[in-house]
């Protein structure tokens, strides 16, 4: 009489292996999404790699190349050369405090050449300037993931070599993952 009855048992067995079902499939999930992430991870030191060694090892070339960093991730670069000028410049807040930033009114905004240290940016000196792309490809064929690098990169050309297009020293201008 002061025992559960077997309809009882049932009804709590019942509401416990609901309970682990949801519970393993939000585990699962969080394995899956760890995983994910590792690989993603994993994507970006291999890109960090290659982007480093665009420019500083080898010359920098308009083109497409791919290659295979071991046996799980490939990789495909395009690299393609920007005119200077065409690259437009972030637009520059408008100065808030006159005050606070000397000679520049309320309003007003400062000329990107006469940004930063030394007066600005010097034009004069000849550079060259490349977009380089980065595919990084992992996974097998019918749920391939990808994951995609930009930067862009400068090349001063050798001035004792007429016939160089871009030099071996490049410098990073700047750059980005997507």
């Amino acid at each position: 009489m002061r025992g559960f009855s077997l309809i009882e048992m049932v009804a709590a067995f019942l509401v416990f292996a609901i309970g682990i079902g949801v519970l393993m499939q939000i585990l699962s999930g969080s394995i899956r999404s760890a995983r994910q992430s590792s690989d993603y991870t994993m994507a970006a030191l291999w890109a960090q790699s290659r982007l480093d060694s665009v420019g500083i090892g080898e010359h920098i070339e308009p083109g497409r190349t791919s290659g295979r960093f071991d046996d799980t991730y490939s990789w495909e670069l395009d690299i393609q050369q920007v005119d200077p000028a065409a690259v437009e410049p972030p637009p520059q807040a408008p100065v808030a405090n006159a005050q606070q930033q000397g000679q520049y009114g309320a309003g007003q905004t400062v000329a990107p050449t006469q940004a930063g240290l030394g007066g600005g940016i010097e034009m004069d000196t000849p550079f060259d300037l490349y977009q380089v792309d980065l595919t990084v490809f992992w996974g097998p064929r019918e749920r391939l993931r990808t994951a995609h690098f930009g930067t862009l990169r400068a090349s001063n050309p050798d001035p004792n070599d007429p016939n160089a297009a871009s030099g071996q020293g490049a410098a990073a201008l700047g750059g980005g993952r997507r």
